[in-house]
C-alpha cells in the first residue's frame, strides 16, 4: 500500500492562527497514525503580502507546539522553475492560453455583467486568437497572463469529511494560473507542489473547498493522480461567527504570551470537532494518535471556548513537576520577584501553582509578595470589628519575634498555641489574617504564606491594622 503523505501549507501573510494549527495537527495525527509523512510547505508566492515575520512565526509556532514535520519547510518562492516546467506541459497540450486583456477591458466586462444582473465570467476572447496573433502580441512586448481552458463537464469527488461533492464546470470562467510577472497563482502552484511531493491526502479548511474544483481540473490536465480531499469545518466563536480577534486570542503567539502550554492547546484541539466515545478529556500525545480517525471528525463547525481551554491549561500546569513548572514560569515572573533568592522564588511559585489557569496570572497572584496590599475600607472595618481576630492578632504581634526558625512548621505551632489559649479555632482567624497579609481572600496556606512574606513584612502589615 502507498505510504500516506500529507502536508500543512500555510500562506505567510499573518501570524499562525489557531485554526491553521488545528489543520496542521490533524494532518500530523493522520501521518503518525498511519506511519506516513508530514510535510511543511510555505506558500509564499504572493510577494506583496508574504513576510519573513510570518514565515518565522509559522515555523517557531509549530516547533513550540511540538508538531514536528518530516520534510521541509519548502518555500514556493524557491520553486519557480518547477512551475514553469509544468506550465509548458499544459501549453503543449492546449490546456492553457495567454490572455492579453487589459484591466480596463476586464473592468468593463464586469460592469456590463453587474448591470445585466448576471455573475461575471471572463468572456474567453483571447482563447480564440490565432497563433500568429498571439506571437505578434508577445513580440511587441504586450503583458499577458496564462488562463486555464475550462471545458464543459461535471467534477465529482468523495470528500473524506463532507461526503460526495459535485461541481459543474459551467460556474467557472477560464481562471488565471500564471500572473504577468511569471509567478504562479495559488491553485496552480498548490497542485504542482502536491504532485511533486506525492501528496496522497489533502486535509484543509472548508474555506478551500471552492479551490478544489479548479485544482482537480489542473490534476486532470497534468494527467496526474488526484489525492483524497477532506475539508475541515471552520472553528467558530461562541456567537457562532467565524473565530476572530474579537472572540479573544487567535494566534499562537498570543496564546504563548498569555501562558498557555502547548500540550493543553493540542489536547483542546483534539477534543473539539471530534466524535469521541466517552467523556474522557485528558489525552497524552500517544493516546491522541491512537484514537485518531478521520471518520470521527464532525461535519459541523466546532465552537472555540477560551474558558474551557483555560480550565484544561490549569490541569496541565498542576501536573507539571515542580522543577518543570519553575523553568516554564520564569518568563512570566515579575522583575520584582526575580530579585528574590532562587529557593524562595521556587517556593512562592509552587504555592500559587494550584490556583493558576494561565502562566500570565503569576504577576497578579504574587503581587502581595513585593507590594503592600490595597484594602477595601469596608472589609478592613469588618476585620477591626472582629473581636476574636483582633485578640489573636495582638497576641501574635507580641510573640512574632520569638518564632525561630521562621518556618511554616514553627509558625503553625506558635499560632496554634495562641488559638488554644484563646479558645479560638483556625477557621475564625484564617480568612481575616489572609486578607490582612495579602489584600485578597485567596492565597497559599496561611503558615507558608507568613514564612514566604518574611517576619519584617508580616510585622509591618499587622502594624498597619493596629
Amino acid at each position: 500500500m502507498e505510504k500516506i503523505r500529507v502536508r500543512f501549507a500555510p500562506s505567510p501573510t499573518g501570524l499562525l492562527h489557531i485554526g491553521g494549527v488545528r489543520t496542521a495537527f490533524i494532518n500530523y495525527l493522520l501521518a503518525r497514525k498511519e506511519s506516513g509523512v508530514f510535510i511543511l510547505r510555505i506558500e509564499d508566492t504572493d510577494k506583496i503580502r508574504s513576510t519573513e515575520e510570518s514565515k518565522n512565526a509559522i515555523i517557531s509556532g509549530l516547533k513550540w507546539l511540538n508538531i514536528n514535520w518530516d520534510e521541509g519547510p519548502y518555500f514556493q518562492s524557491e520553486r519557480s522553475e518547477l512551475y514553469l516546467n509544468y506550465l509548458n506541459y499544459l501549453i503543449e497540450n492546449e490546456n492553457v492560453y495567454p490572455c492579453f486583456c487589459k484591466k480596463e477591458e476586464l473592468d468593463k466586462e464586469k460592469e456590463t455583467a453587474i448591470k445585466s444582473g448576471k455573475p461575471y465570467k471572463y468572456s474567453g476572447k483571447c482563447k480564440y486568437l490565432s497563433i500568429r496573433e498571439k506571437m505578434d502580441k508577445i513580440s511587441k512586448g504586450e503583458e499577458f497572463v496564462y488562463r486555464f481552458n475550462v471545458k464543459p463537464g461535471i467534477i465529482k469527488f468523495n470528500d473524506l469529511i463532507k461526503g460526495e461533492i459535485v461541481f459543474d464546470n459551467n460556474i467557472l470562467d477560464d481562471f488565471i494560473i500564471l500572473r504577468n510577472d511569471k509567478t504562479p497563482v495559488y491553485n496552480f502552484s498548490c497542485v504542482v507542489d502536491d504532485v511533486d511531493m506525492k501528496i496522497t491526502h489533502v486535509i484543509r479548511g472548508e474555506d478551500h473547498l471552492s479551490n478544489t474544483h479548479k485544482q482537480i481540473l489542473i490534476y486532470r490536465a497534468l494527467n496526474k493522480d488526484i489525492p483524497f480531499f477532506g475539508h475541515l469545518p471552520l472553528m467558530l466563536g461562541k456567537d457562532r461567527e467565524k473565530l476572530s480577534k474579537r472572540h479573544g486570542s487567535v494566534s499562537i503567539e498570543e496564546f504563548k504570551k498569555e501562558g498557555f502550554l502547548p500540550e493543553a492547546i493540542l489536547n483542546y484541539l483534539f477534543l473539539i470537532g471530534f466524535s469521541l466515545k466517552d467523556n474522557k478529556e485528558i489525552f497524552k500525545m500517544e493516546e491522541m494518535i491512537k484514537e485518531f480517525d478521520i471518520s470521527k471528525i464532525s461535519k459541523s463547525s466546532p465552537v472555540f471556548d477560551h474558558d474551557k481551554l483555560k480550565w484544561l491549561n490549569g490541569h496541565y500546569i498542576r501536573n507539571l513537576s515542580d522543577e518543570e513548572f519553575f523553568s516554564r514560569s520564569l518568563d512570566f515572573v515579575p522583575n520584582e520577584l526575580m530579585s528574590f533568592d532562587k529557593d524562595k522564588l521556587f517556593k512562592i511559585l509552587n504555592e500559587i501553582k494550584p490556583n493558576l489557569k494561565i502562566l500570565n496570572d503569576i504577576g497578579n497572584l504574587t503581587l502581595y509578595f513585593y507590594k503592600k496590599p490595597e484594602y477595601d475600607k469596608q472589609d478592613l472595618e469588618i476585620i477591626k470589628n472582629n473581636y476574636k481576630f483582633m485578640e489573636f492578632i495582638k497576641d501574635f504581634n507580641n510573640i512574632i519575634d520569638k518564632i525561630k526558625p521562621f518556618k511554616s512548621s514553627t509558625i503553625e505551632d506558635f499560632i496554634n498555641n495562641i488559638l488554644k489559649e484563646k479558645s479560638i479555632i483556625l477557621k475564625d482567624i484564617a480568612q481575616p489574617l489572609r486578607y490582612l497579609l495579602t489584600g485578597k481572600y485567596i492565597s497559599p496556606g496561611i503558615f507558608i504564606l507568613i514564612e514566604l512574606l518574611g517576619k519584617e513584612e508580616v510585622k509591618e502589615r499587622i502594624r498597619i491594622l493596629l
